[in-house]
């Protein structure tokens, strides 16, 4: 109802998914890059979604995203075989 049906093909998924403005406080339409290592907690033992950039920040949970979209994965549960693929990407020519 009002949705669009999801993407079927490869290079739609590539460039579409993760890229919803609403899941960012700042609406952006574009994606924010993430550089920084650390992030702030809301107190002792409440974390927020990223604590520590080695563990994940903005701009890797959209690769995950992307990469699991593309295999059919979906992204949870694959986050090391999605980076592993995308690392891999990088070496091809």
């Amino acid at each position: 109802q009002g949705f669009l049906p999801p993407f079927k093909h490869f290079a739609t998924s590539a460039i579409h998914v993760g890229q919803d403005p609403e899941q960012w406080r700042s609406g952006a339409v574009v994606p924010p890059i993430s550089l920084s290592t650390t992030f702030k907690q809301r107190g002792p033992g409440e974390h927020a979604p990223y604590v520590y950039t080695r563990f994940g920040n903005t701009s890797r949970h959209i690769l995950e995203e992307v990469v699991g979209s593309l295999d059919g994965a979906g992204g949870e549960g694959q986050d090391w075989a999605n980076l592993a693929a995308a690392d891999g990407a990088k070496y091809c020519e």
